[in-house]
């Protein structure tokens, strides 16, 4: 943990470094892009983009695009498809990345922290050579969990907190946590200009991108909005119940209040009072009122698993969350910096 006074965030125009006894500051992000991720082996069909564009003069994010990943890196392959995501991130600019997928293990699982959960993930070989490494690994987690407790689960304090629908080993997210972190975050994570949050806040200031995990589970469960069944499965096309769950989420999320960072990090969601924005982010709502065109909107609705939905959620709860966080208090937090926490 940091010696110095710890640092809070403070949106401004320019990269700025923060010095001791002041608060941490970073670029005004000017998009986000929501991954719904997926670590199967074609993860290119399921798992979608959605890239918004923030207005901070009219307060509006504007979806410009959403496709499937595997259309955008020109194959379906999972390496092909990680490899494209991980080139995507490095080279972005004033953006953050909210990806839904787990960035860490339990403390009691992960080592002594997160960078040795990385390097004992890209290391990780089956015994006998054989399987599928990322549910060997799962497997392997699981027999430790139960020797630290018989009966349950282990589960990080953030999925706690936020009501993830699985802990980050457990056979249904494994592909995900084992190929996210090994396949993309490990790649990205080496570059000083990216922050992956709230493990590298040390790089908030000068980081050109910033990397958050999301879940859009817990955003809609937070703002008790639909979230099940608006999700086909098989390939088959979307119901009349699945369809009418959408327009409810897509009608609830743009009823959800205007947010406003506050002095310390944290936010506020209904005042009116000045927020402590410098430069000519001084006075202004964070944007959030969702915009897009029909045709987009037609894609979310018509869309199997709901995945294109799922990429835009993530991307919103992330933003919202990261402009609403109490940075100090999570960089304080022994678990976060260690398991890593969900922004949505």
């Amino acid at each position: 943990m940091p010696t110095s006074p710890t640092p809070i965030l403070t949106l401004v125009d320019d990269d700025v470094n923060a010095t001791a006894g002041k608060p941490m500051k970073t670029p005004r992000l000017q998009r986000v892009c929501g991954v719904d991720f997926s670590g199967a082996i074609n993860s290119g069909k399921t798992a979608w983009l959605a890239e918004l564009e923030a207005d901070w003069s009219s307060g509006t994010l504007q979806l410009v695009q959403l496709a499937s990943l595997g259309k955008l890196a020109g194959s379906d392959e999972r390496t092909e498809v990680c490899r494209y995501l991980a080139e995507q991130i490095s080279s972005s600019r004033a953006t953050l990345w909210a990806m839904d997928f787990p960035f860490g293990l339990p403390l009691e699982l992960g080592g002594e922290d997160w960078n040795s959960q990385l390097e004992m993930i890209a290391n990780f070989e089956s015994q006998d050579g054989g399987g599928n490494l990322a549910a060997v690994f799962g497997r392997q987690l699981s027999v430790t969990a139960r020797q630290i407790i018989p009966s349950g689960r282990l589960r990080r304090k953030t999925d706690v907190e936020t009501s993830t629908p699985f802990d980050s080993y457990h056979y249904r997210i494994i592909y995900q946590t084992f190929h996210g972190m090994r396949d993309v975050l490990l790649p990205i994570s080496k570059s000083g200009e990216t922050a992956v949050i709230p493990f590298q806040y040390h790089r908030l200031s000068s980081a050109r991108r910033i990397v958050v995990e999301s879940c859009p589970a817990s955003f809609l469960k937070r703002w008790n909005l639909p979230h099940s069944r608006y999700k086909q499965s098989g390939g088959k096309p979307p119901t009349t119940v699945h369809r009418s769950k959408r327009l409810e989420i897509l009608r609830g999320i743009n009823d959800l209040p205007t947010i406003r960072p506050a002095k310390d990090g944290s936010c506020n969601q209904k005042s009116r009072k000045k927020s402590d924005f410098s430069s000519k982010a001084e006075d202004q709502e964070v944007p959030c009122a969702l915009g897009m065109s029909r045709h987009r909107r037609r894609v979310i609705m018509q869309d199997s698993g709901g995945d294109a939905l799922d990429a835009v959620l993530a991307g919103l709860g992330g933003w919202r969350a990261f402009h609403c966080t109490n940075h100090a208090d999570v960089l304080r937090d022994t678990r976060y910096c260690l398991e890593g926490r969900v922004y949505s």
